[in-house]
């Protein structure tokens, strides 16, 4: 991170930067280099937001003319936020800060179900069909947009219907 010339060539290529802007990150340093920078400047106790900004595109690596690993960087930092690497001891103060026990017992759950194609099936079928009874507002994401609504047939549904 510290070979950065400040070129902005990977805010430039950011399709998240180029969405919000500068002034949503609310640091120093903005973009995918601040995104690496600052939560090792401030911790991630207090930078916590900053790695998951990101959709991983690869755009801002592919880019920089010192070849800077962002992508791989923005991955260890998001990691790091959440639980630390068992491998190797945190680099980033604040390493664990977003960790949630709900959080993880849900992704548990996530991965159990999808490990059981049945079920998933039947996952998928039943949130279709109470789809109804999503709710409209899931945090402060929704307060500005829309949430996304489950599709009224799952994808099975519909390729059984096409005879496939």
């Amino acid at each position: 991170t510290l070979r950065c010339i400040r070129c902005g060539a990977c805010m430039n290529h950011c399709p998240v930067y180029t969405r919000v802007g500068g002034h949503t990150y609310g640091t120093t340093y903005p973009g995918p280099i601040g995104k690496i920078l600052m939560p090792h400047m401030v911790g991630l106790d207090e930078g916590r937001h900053l790695p998951t900004a990101s959709s991983l595109c690869g755009a801002c690596g592919e880019v920089c003319p010192v070849k800077i690993p962002i992508p791989d960087l923005l991955v260890r930092l998001r990691q790091e936020s959440v639980d630390g690497d068992k491998l190797h001891p945190a680099k980033v103060r604040g390493h664990g800060a977003k960790r949630s026990g709900v959080e993880a017992m849900i992704w548990k759950g996530w991965s159990w179900m999808h490990a059981r194609p049945g079920l998933y099936r039947l996952g998928t079928s039943l949130g279709a069909r109470f789809r109804k009874l999503q709710p409209g507002k899931v945090g402060a994401w929704t307060q500005y947009r829309t949430a996304p609504k489950l599709a009224p047939k799952t994808l099975h549904e519909r390729m059984k219907e096409r005879g496939q």
